[in-house]
């Protein structure tokens, strides 16, 4: 063989070698791609999910100012039967709306479930620590709920729940929410890269 031959063969190995590594690049690129548009995807659900859930808790004007006023109405009266039916009437449904705001912590919980499979190192102790807050929280309000439905005490019912210590856990909530929306924007932040 001569060396034009050499040349020949060696130039064509040479492509092929650079055909290989240019074939592996893209597939790690892609793969990387691939991986941020799903933890984009999950990330924005997650988002979205929880607008929806604050939302809706805002916005149920019967959570928080129609049993007051039922209630007002019927101790406006000064009939005491009424007095005392509308003071039983009004605990049921103030422990009945306890319940249903406890229902938006579960639906956090489950997708904060979703959100873990795709968090990067760093973010996955901080969603940890916040399913961590709120499972205590939704464990203690469910204690204090069966505590209550035993109790027809007004007075009572709410000294438990402001035993609960839902200030402090709120304010951990806000400050890890504020540290968990921080890292995602760093992870999805296309521009960085």
């Amino acid at each position: 063989m001569e060396t034009k031959d050499y040349l020949i063969i060696g130039l064509g190995l040479l492509g092929w070698v650079w055909g290989i590594i240019q074939f592996k690049l893209n597939r790690k690129y892609q793969r990387s791609d691939k991986a941020l548009e799903k933890r984009f995807d999950v990330y924005s659900n997650f988002m979205n999910q929880m607008d929806e859930i604050i939302f809706n808790m805002r916005t149920d004007p019967q959570m928080t100012y129609g049993i007051g006023n039922e209630f007002m109405e019927e101790v406006l009266t000064g009939d005491e039967i009424r007095i005392n039916n509308a003071l039983l009437k009004f605990n049921s449904d103030l422990l009945e709306t306890t319940k249903k705001s406890l229902q938006p912590m579960m639906i956090v919980n489950q997708e904060l479930n979703k959100l873990k499979l795709v968090a990067s190192n760093k973010l996955l102790p901080k969603l940890n620590d916040y399913k961590r807050i709120v499972n205590d929280f939704t464990n203690d309000y469910q204690t204090v709920l069966n505590r209550m439905s035993n109790s027809n005490s007004l007075e009572q019912n709410a000294n438990e729940l402001k035993s609960i210590g839902q200030v402090e856990r709120g304010n951990q909530m806000t400050e890890l929410w504020q540290e968990i929306e921080q890292l995602m924007r760093d992870e999805i932040d296309y521009y960085k890269k």
